[in-house]
C-alpha cells in the first residue's frame, strides 16, 4: 500500500517544476511541455483514484463549518499579502519583474481580467485538487497528517519558487516562498479538518485575487 502511494507521488511531483522550467528556458517547445504537465496534473489523480485505488469521484463536500472557516481565514491571509506589498513592495518588485509581466501579453484591461479570473478561480481550484486532495492524501498514508501537510506544502511551494525566480528579486523569492508555504499549511490544515477542498479553495481564491490586484497595480504603475 505504501509503495503504491509513493509511486503516485513520484509520477506527479516532478511535473509542475519540469513544466515551469521548460516554459521559461525552452522557447520553442517549452509552452507545449508546460501544457502537457498541466494536463498530467489533472488527469493522473483521476486515473489513479478510479483505476489504482478503485475509488469513486466526489464533489468533495465539506463538513459543517468548512465554508465559514475558508471565509474567515481569507481575511488574515489577504491582509498579510497586502501589508507585505505595502511595506516592502519596492524592494520585492524590480524592473525585471515588470518586463516579464509585459512579455506575458496581459497588459490590456480585458486580457488581464480574463487572466486574473482564470488564475484566481480556475488555477486555484486545480491546485487545491492536486495538492490538498491528491498529494496530501498520498503523503498522509506514508508519513501521517502533520508531516503530510508540511510535505505537500513544500512541494507546492517548490515549483512556485521557479516562477518567482524569473519575475523578481531574491527578496521576492524568499518572502514569496515563505508566504506560499504558510498559505499551503493553512489550506492543508483546512482540507484535513473539513475533508474537503472547498474551504481551502475559498481562502486560496482570496489570496490569488489580492495577488492579481497587486499585479495590475504594477502594470498600471499605480
Amino acid at each position: 500500500m505504501k509503495s503504491k502511494n509513493l509511486i503516485a507521488l513520484v509520477l506527479l511531483l516532478p511535473a509542475p517544476t519540469i513544466g515551469v522550467l521548460c516554459s521559461f528556458n525552452m522557447p520553442e517547445v517549452g509552452k507545449a511541455i508546460w501544457l502537457l504537465a498541466k494536463i498530467w496534473l489533472v488527469v493522473l489523480p483521476v486515473f489513479w483514484l478510479l483505476y489504482i485505488d478503485k475509488g469513486r469521484l466526489s464533489w468533495s463536500p465539506s463538513c459543517k463549518g468548512g465554508f465559514l472557516a475558508g471565509v474567515l481565514w481569507s481575511v488574515p491571509v489577504s491582509a498579510i499579502i497586502l501589508g507585505t506589498y505595502w511595506f516592502a513592495g519596492d524592494s520585492l518588485i524590480d524592473e525585471n519583474a515588470k518586463a516579464k509581466i509585459d512579455e506575458l501579453g496581459i497588459t490590456s484591461p480585458w486580457v488581464f481580467l480574463l487572466f486574473a479570473t482564470a488564475m484566481s478561480l480556475g488555477n486555484s481550484l486545480m491546485e487545491e485538487y492536486v495538492w490538498r486532495w491528491f498529494v496530501f492524501s498520498k503523503f498522509k498514508a506514508l508519513v501521517g497528517v502533520h508531516l503530510a501537510i508540511a510535505c505537500s506544502a513544500f512541494f507546492f511551494t517548490l515549483h512556485h519558487i521557479v516562477i518567482m525566480w524569473n519575475f523578481g528579486s531574491l527578496q521576492l523569492v524568499l518572502v514569496g516562498a515563505l508566504g506560499l508555504f504558510l498559505g499551503a499549511i493553512i489550506w492543508g490544515w483546512l482540507y484535513n479538518k473539513y475533508n474537503s477542498i472547498w474551504p481551502g479553495w475559498i481562502c486560496h481564491v482570496a489570496a490569488d485575487t489580492v495577488i492579481m490586484w497587486i499585479t495590475w497595480t504594477i502594470i498600471t504603475g499605480n
